[in-house]
């Protein structure tokens, strides 16, 4: 039988952790002889799981040999950032829920692109019409996943089939808010701990016309205020390492439900003023709502 490795961009968010482990264990369950494995590093959201349920993560670094004969990707749809085991033309299926061009990548794959709040929220409803149900460890990371990609369902890509595959989770395992609000307060003390850390970990390139670097934390609360003079060093730091010509950093606050910008370039902050209306004041702008760095980088392409 092939062997199938079920993965997703290198140093996953919560998200695409959640769905390379639930959807491998449901194409197991299935009959295939599939196996999902993290390349690269846990990231908070994963490690409040890893520590408080003792979820297992398996995880390789990324000049693990190729011992796969096909490859099934999740929460991604590019081979921008993956890891160097997957073969694009190997590839046969594609979960993802972002806006994308992956049928040129991605010839031989069957894709479900879907714009809405998180990736779980696609593979839940696999396993619902499948008429089965998660691990419980996964139906905790997916529960988590929603809830982290959704901003709490601020976003304003959540979809009534988010808050729906979080409620069959809640139903099926009896899972309480209260998950998320601890996963929240222990990734924001983690990323407050270790800018550097979480900025370098969720580095993210992009060529619009301009090539820059998009960094995005999500926190809970206005404690990181406290470290913006930390929080500008390390982007610069970041920014000149990655050699980008601009740079910018989105910021969710969940407490606020606000998005901060923070571009220390006059083109940078002309283009992100032109596209999301915002008005920039040493560096910073606030928004009037919270959204995504997926949300953000659609509009700067469509800059003329």
């Amino acid at each position: 039988m092939p062997k199938t490795l079920v993965t997703t961009k290198k140093t996953p968010d919560l998200d695409g952790t959640a769905c390379l482990l639930a959807y491998a264990h449901l194409l197991s369950t299935q009959g295939y002889d599939a196996e999902g494995i993290v390349f690269g590093n846990i990231q908070p959201e994963t490690r409040y799981f890893i520590e408080k349920y003792g979820v297992s993560v398996p995880s390789e670094s990324d000049d693990t040999a190729n011992r796969w004969d096909n490859y099934v990707l999740v929460d991604t749809s590019s081979m921008k950032g993956m890891p160097s085991a997957v073969v694009a033309d190997k590839v046969v299926e594609i979960i993802d829920h972002r806006q994308g061009s992956s049928e040129t990548e991605f010839p031989n794959a069957k894709i479900q692109n879907e714009l809405i709040g998180a990736a779980a929220t696609l593979v839940t409803e696999r396993f619902i019409k499948a008429g089965l149900k998660p691990l419980p460890k996964h139906a905790r990371l997916l529960y988590g996943a929603i809830y982290h990609n959704s901003l709490n369902f601020l976003a304003s890509n959540t979809s009534d089939r988010d808050r729906a595959a979080a409620g069959f989770l809640e139903k099926e395992f009896g899972f309480s808010p209260e998950i998320i609000r601890e996963m929240f307060s222990y990734s924001t003390g983690w990323i407050t701990g270790h800018i550097e850390e979480a900025l370098r970990d969720d580095a993210k390139e992009f060529n619009i016309g301009d090539y820059i670097g998009a960094y995005q934390l999500i926190l809970y609360g206005s404690g990181w205020k406290d470290k913006k003079q930390e929080i500008e060093s390390a982007i610069a730091k970041l920014a000149s390492e990655d050699k980008v010509q601009w740079s910018f950093l989105n910021i969710v606050d969940l407490e606020s439900k606000k998005s901060f910008i923070y571009c220390d370039t006059l083109d940078g902050q002309t283009k992100i003023t032109k596209a999301l209306d915002c008005v920039f004041s040493q560096g910073w702008a606030d928004l009037s709502m919270a959204i995504l760095r997926k949300q953000i980088m659609p509009k700067l392409r469509e800059l003329k």
